[in-house]
């Protein structure tokens, strides 16, 4: 926050702190991360510092303002733009502040420095505390050490933000916060909105406080009070004698007027400021580790390190909101805090055994290469040094090229065997798919969610090579299909492949735009191309079968994570030389005969649900060959309706009861209608 402020006011942030959060790095000029609270940590660090750079002063935050000592060495070496540690040395002693506060006649809360004789609703609060942290109910277990007791008064926190010079103090605004309350942490500072519905007297009143306060502890800059309010009454609770958190939730040069007034300078008149606007905090709520470069959302600050681990009870990350209405603020922050959870624990869960889906599929690529003639593949080389395999245009392609392509789709992460099968009347020969990461298999990889065009060509890209593309670069670009944001998965590879379906090679300006996108040279590029009237074209799209049943699970909303394991088959189609008719055969192999086993985590409910709606029957437009209805869409694929797309019959299990339900069946009429027999 303070290093962003920097930089709103035209500063050069060197920054020194415990977390060493990304956006903190990418902020600061310098940084140094400090591995403990304190003057060891802290004097090389600023040793170091001013043996580099030139600095003209030192602005503290959260935390400093306890550390007295490490605040005197600061202010041996540079200027002080904050309160000094003779004014924290006061407002530390709790003892000392309360007694300022009654002299000036200002309420507060019942406060005694002696365990209270009854426990009935007193609260045990540490001496020297931060964001509501050990703030709890009196207990026996109670400590009596550098602890005072308040007794409990119901209401709503807020706060005053305010700008001061040791004299005068202007009010920039009221500020709402709440808790995230746990059993050990039953205060815990969670959010804050810069908005509060306190009535003008009310105002006025904690206003003149303010000014009180500033006078008695001689405070300077940014400051921000706490205090109840219980709808009659505000009662003052602390001072938080450095620049708050609140700061964030008003004009971005408040750093800037911050350093004035601890200069002894206030301006003319308060910053103007867009209201609603609001800071959460999100809490682990079990120990966790922050998936590899997982993706965060434009809202989220505070950003862990990748891979970061955060015990549960620890702060994740904070978000910044705003909206019309402080009922609007609130509804967006829930339902951001929960995606942002939901998301984290689903990408940690997908990605726990992940790997990289371009270097896996590189020994297939070779064996491919390396014995075409036998594949029925032909092979050639580009002006710009990039691999094309032409799988069914000039050269017959064949059903293990099919196989072996259909693996290549799946990033390494599956297996497919062709086998014959009596669960169709006429049609034996099966393609078997497996994968025990389907979700990434199936959606990271093996999904055709590439649009490439050029001119009149147009196709679409499935493999490996779209998570390189849809990777996060140095300038934060959207990736290619927003589909990553969800898997959170990122590959890193320095060759990659792509498989694209069309009857032509593509032309070169396509091949250059996928090597630009996935940020590798052309030459370590190879392109796969299977007409989907070829055998091996079939192939690699009937085995898509578990594919489908994970697409439709991800447009049903059932959580990806909760996917643990997956396999599939469906007949192999003849091929056909029209290419509608083909793209029928194909689908129709899947629609009326494909066959999905998924393997999931969580309680029989949704296990049942998700079997229930994943077959195709369940679709308005399920009855009849796919060539007549995309022919009675007049050939518009989007007109289609989506939940058509899934295996006809469906097995899930869940795991944790061994419970497994079925629903759908296979059409052996159908089917025959299809493939023509």
């Amino acid at each position: 926050m303070l290093a962003q402020a920097a930089r709103q006011s035209g500063l050069i942030p060197l920054v020194m702190d415990l977390y060493a959060d990304r956006d903190t790095q990418t902020l600061a000029h310098a940084h140094w991360h400090l591995k403990t609270l304190g003057l060891t940590a802290l004097k090389p660090a600023l040793d170091d510092c001013l043996k580099q750079f030139s600095v003209a002063g030192v602005v503290y935050g959260s935390g400093l303002e306890t550390q007295l000592d490490c605040l005197n060495y600061l202010t041996e070496h540079l200027p002080l733009w904050g309160n000094s540690p003779s004014c924290l040395k006061r407002l530390n002693n709790k003892r000392h502040f309360f007694q300022q506060l009654q002299s000036a006649d200002i309420p507060f809360p019942c406060t005694q420095f002696a365990p209270p004789t009854h426990r009935d609703h007193w609260l045990c609060k540490p001496q020297h505390g931060c964001g509501g942290q050990n703030i709890n109910y009196l207990q026996d277990s109670s400590p009596n050490h550098n602890v005072y007791w308040q007794r409990y008064h119901p209401g709503t926190p807020a706060s005053v933000l305010f700008l001061t010079n040791g004299q005068d103090a202007l009010i920039l605004g009221f500020n709402s916060q709440w808790c995230q309350p746990s059993a050990s942490q039953p205060f815990l500072f969670s959010g804050i909105m810069n908005s509060l519905d306190l009535p003008t007297e009310q105002r006025q009143l904690v206003t003149q406080w303010v000014t009180q306060l500033t006078v008695a502890f001689n405070l300077h800059g940014l400051n921000s009070l706490d205090f109840i309010w219980d709808g009659q009454a505000c009662l003052v609770l602390e001072i938080n004698p450095r620049p708050p958190a609140s700061m964030q939730l008003y004009a971005p040069t408040l750093l800037k007027l911050h350093i004035e007034a601890c200069q002894g300078l206030l301006p003319q008149q308060v910053p103007q400021v867009k209201q609603n606007q609001a800071y959460q905090i999100i809490y682990a709520p079990t120990d966790l580790k922050i998936p590899s470069e997982f993706i965060w959302p434009a809202a989220c600050v505070d950003l862990p390190q990748n891979s970061a681990k955060i015990s549960a009870g620890q702060p994740i990350c904070s978000m910044i909101a705003h909206a019309e209405s402080p009922a609007g603020i609130h509804a967006d922050l829930h339902a951001l805090q929960h995606k942002i959870l939901l998301q984290v624990q689903q990408v940690q869960n997908i990605m726990e055994f992940a790997s990289s889906v371009n270097t896996l599929t590189q020994p297939l690529v070779s064996d491919l290469i390396t014995n075409a003639a036998k594949y029925r593949v032909a092979v050639q080389k580009l002006t710009n040094g990039s691999t094309v395999i032409d799988a069914g245009i000039n050269v017959p392609g064949g059903l293990e090229a099919g196989r072996i392509i259909a693996e290549i789709c799946m990033g390494g992460l599956g297996t497919v065997t062709l086998t014959h099968s009596p669960y169709t009347t006429h049609w034996p020969l099966s393609v078997n798919v497996h994968s025990s990461n389907p979700v990434l298999a199936c959606l990271g990889s093996q999904y055709a969610g590439w649009s490439l065009s050029h001119e009149k060509y147009y196709a679409l890209g499935s493999g490996p090579a779209r998570a390189l593309a849809s990777k996060i670069k140095e300038n934060q670009r959207e990736p290619v299909e927003e589909l990553y944001k969800e898997l959170g998965y990122q590959d890193h590879a320095d060759a990659a492949v792509l498989v694209i379906e069309n009857d032509a090679i593509p032309p070169i300006e396509i091949v250059e735009k996928i090597a630009t996108a996935c940020q590798i040279d052309p030459s370590k590029l190879t392109i796969i191309v299977t007409p989907t009237s070829s055998l091996a074209g079939g192939v690699q799209v009937v085995a898509r079968v578990l594919e489908v049943a994970m697409h439709k699970a991800h447009a049903l909303h059932f959580p990806l994570e909760n996917i643990i394991d997956g396999s599939g088959s469906a007949p192999v189609c003849p091929p056909h030389p029209n290419f509608v008719k083909a793209m029928g055969r194909t689908n129709d192999a899947i629609l009326f005969a494909g066959q999905v086993h998924i393997f999931v985590k969580g309680n029989d409910a949704d296990a049942e649900k998700l079997a229930l709606a994943l077959p195709s029957s369940t679709s308005s437009d399920y009855g009849k060959p796919f060539a007549e209805i995309f022919k009675a869409y007049n050939y518009d694929f989007f007109k289609v309706d989506a939940m058509l797309f899934s295996p006809a019959s469906v097995i899930v299990t869940a795991v944790e009861s061994g419970k497994s339900f079925r629903a759908g069946q296979l059409d052996n009429a159908l089917l025959d209608q299809s493939f023509g027999v």
